[in-house]
């Protein structure tokens, strides 16, 4: 065999060679990119699930703010209207007329006798109210501050006292009628 036919056979042979090598690498690298779209297509299905969750706890986060701010809300809005009975129900008694206050006053007095005696005294800030102490035989003195109405009663020693002012009952009964008023503008 002549060298030029030696030589042609080694590449013949080498060709053959590389180009299963070459094909071989190239299966190989099919492989390789087929596994890594595989890694990748699993790392982005775990990314969007993860993304899903953070969005819908996001989501839940956000709307039970936006619930909370809107409770609040209504309650600022309620306690306002519940502030506008109260003003209108010191405004009504301002314009309640002399007879009527007069009753209300004597009903309040001998509710005062019955739970401190007879022997009170009744520190009057209107005159309709000393009028009615008067009336029923009971020792007057005049009140200094400036109040809707109603009267303080107290026991001669001063170790019971029972304050009759309007605006002080309402303030003792405020959470009560708060209540009723709820219960009734806004039911339950």
């Amino acid at each position: 065999m002549a060298l030029e036919d030696i030589l042609s056979r080694i590449k013949e042979e080498t060709d053959r060679e590389i180009d299963t090598i070459i094909g071989e690498a190239k299966v190989e690298k099919e492989k390789r990119l087929r596994e890594a779209q595989r890694v990748l297509e699993k790392e982005k299905e775990r990314e969007i699930k993860k993304a899903k969750v953070s969005i819908e706890n996001w989501k839940k986060a956000e709307i039970a703010k936006i619930k909370q701010e809107a409770r609040k809300k209504i309650i600022q809005l309620k306690e306002s209207i519940i502030k506008e009975c109260f003003n209108e129900v010191l405004e009504r008694f301002k314009k309640i007329d002399g007879q009527s206050y007069r009753k209300i006053v004597e009903k309040w007095m001998k509710s005062a006798m019955a739970e401190i005696g007879n022997d009170i005294v009744i520190i009057a800030f209107r005159d309709e109210d000393r009028e009615v102490a008067e009336k029923l035989g009971l020792e007057v003195k005049k009140g200094k501050e400036k109040v809707l109405g109603g009267f303080i009663a107290q026991s001669k020693n001063g170790d019971v006292i029972i304050d009759y002012r309007i605006e002080s009952i309402m303030e003792r009964e405020k959470n009560t009628l708060r209540a009723k008023i709820g219960n009734v503008l806004f039911g339950g």
